[in-house]
């Protein structure tokens, strides 16, 4: 054969090699995904994946780093499920009705006079705003201090922290 040229036939020779050592480990792994048709297989998978907290879940060829999978990255991919009932939900209070009510504001208040983040306060998002409004609105019409809580409220504590100090053990009357 006049064609042929033995420095091109080793290139190609060398070129195949090296494309099927180097691809080899990931047609293996698509392969081994592929065949996950058996049942058990599947289930075995599906129960894997729902384990890792991961969303959206990996794909086949997906590229991931190592710090992908540590410990920070994983707690960012957390589901984070808010509580379906809260205090007003279970008393059936609506929160806006209750802006007269001091003492229920004050709890949901810092005592700068700020309001309670919904972490703080275990309420759902609606009834977090609600109570939010009717704080607003009892600062706005006078019933709430704005800057520090009720008089009534910080004397029904100053009783109780002196109660406190009379009954502690070690106290002699």
């Amino acid at each position: 054969n006049s064609n042929y040229n033995p420095s091109i036939a080793l290139a190609q020779s060398i070129a195949e090699d090296i494309d099927r050592t180097r691809y080899k480990p990931v047609r293996d792994y698509d392969a081994q995904r592929a065949s996950l048709n058996d049942v058990t297989k599947l289930s075995r998978a599906k129960g894997l994946e729902r384990r890792m907290p991961r969303f959206p879940k990996w794909n086949i060829g997906d590229v991931y780093a190592p710090h992908d999978l540590g410990v920070v990255e994983t707690l960012k991919w957390r589901n984070r499920k808010s509580s379906e009932r809260d205090v007003f939900d279970i008393l059936g209070i609506n929160p806006l009705q209750e802006y007269k009510n001091f003492s229920m504001m004050s709890e949901y208040m810092t005592s700068a006079g700020r309001i309670k983040h919904r972490r703080e306060t275990g309420l759902r998002a609606v009834n977090q705003r609600k109570i939010a409004k009717a704080i607003r609105r009892a600062v706005g019409m006078g019933l709430l201090p704005s800057v520090h809580e009720h008089p009534e409220v910080l004397e029904m504590k100053a009783r109780i922290r002196a109660f406190r100090l009379m009954n502690a053990p070690g106290v002699r009357p």
